[in-house]
C-alpha cells in the first residue's frame, strides 16, 4: 500500500525527524512578531510625523519670500537624521514582512506601498491635532530641531532692538547683531525683546543682513521655533522626563 503524505509526516514525527512545537511557543512567536510590527509602525509614524511637523513649521523658508537664502537654510537644516532613521526602520519592517510572508498572496510591494501611504496619512493627521502638535513641539525642541544657526540663518531670543538692527542671543549665549533695512520683511509681526525669532539673510564677514525676521508664537503648538532656550535645565522635552 502506497504511503500518503500524512503517513510520511507521521513516520518522521515518530522518528524524531520533525519536532512538534507546543501551542504556547507558536502563540508566543506570533505575539512577539506582531508586537514588533506594531512597535516599528508606531516608531515610523512618530518619525514621519516629526519630519512633517518640522517641514510645516518651517515652510516659510520656502514660501516666505526669502529667496535663495531661505531655500539654502531649509536644505541645511532639514532633519536628515530622522529621514535616515525612518528609512532604516522601514527596511527592517519590509524584511519582517518578507521573512514571515504577511502578503497573503498579494503582491509584496503593494503591501509595502499600502503601509507606507498609511503611515504618511496618519503622520499628517497627527500634526494637525493639538495633542500631536504639543508632543512634536516638545520632542523637536528636545532634539534642538528649532535651533537653526547656519550660513543663512540666525535664531534665538531677541535681547536688544534698535531702529536698524536687533541683537539675537543663541542657545550658546552668543550674541549676533542682525542688520535690518527697508527691504527686510516681518511676516509674523515686528520682533520685541524676549521674542523667539529666526532671521534669514546673508552673512558678510561678521555682519548678518536680514531679508526677513520671523517671530514665533510660543503659545502656538503648531510652530517649533527656538523657544526651547527658555526651558534650559527644566527638562522641557518629553524624552528628558523619561
Amino acid at each position: 500500500m502506497k504511503k500518503t503524505i500524512a503517513d510520511t509526516i507521521t513516520d518522521k514525527i515518530e522518528k524524531g525527524e520533525i519536532k512538534m512545537k507546543s501551542p504556547f511557543s507558536v502563540w508566543a512567536k506570533k505575539i512577539g512578531i506582531n508586537s514588533s510590527i506594531v512597535a516599528i509602525i508606531g516608531l515610523l509614524t512618530f518619525t514621519i510625523g516629526l519630519i512633517l511637523y518640522w517641514t510645516n513649521s518651517n515652510s516659510d523658508l520656502l514660501f516666505g519670500g526669502y529667496g535663495n537664502p531661505g531655500l539654502f537654510s531649509f536644505v541645511q537644516s532639514f532633519p536628515y537624521v530622522f529621514m535616515a532613521i525612518f528609512a532604516i526602520l522601514f527596511v527592517f519592517l519590509a524584511l519582517i514582512f518578507r521573512t514571515f510572508d504577511f502578503s497573503y498572496k498579494k503582491p509584496f510591494f503593494s503591501i509595502l506601498l499600502f503601509v507606507a501611504i498609511g503611515i504618511l496619512v496618519i503622520g499628517w493627521i497627527s500634526i494637525k491635532q493639538q495633542v500631536g502638535q504639543q508632543i512634536y513641539q516638545q520632542e523637536g525642541r528636545f532634539f534642538r530641531m528649532g535651533m537653526m544657526n547656519n550660513k543663512n540663518t540666525v535664531s534665538g531670543i531677541v535681547t536688544k532692538v534698535n531702529a536698524n538692527a536687533i541683537t539675537i542671543q543663541d542657545e550658546e549665549d552668543n550674541n549676533a547683531i542682525v542688520n535690518l533695512n527697508s527691504n527686510t520683511h516681518f511676516p509674523y509681526g515686528q520682533p520685541k525683546i524676549g521674542d523667539s525669532v529666526r532671521a534669514v539673510g546673508t552673512r558678510v564677514g561678521s555682519t548678518f543682513n536680514a531679508l526677513g525676521v520671523r517671530v514665533f508664537d510660543e503659545t502656538n503648538p503648531s510652530t517649533l521655533g527656538p523657544g526651547m532656550m527658555r526651558g534650559r535645565g527644566q527638562g522641557s522635552g518629553m524624552m528628558r522626563n523619561r
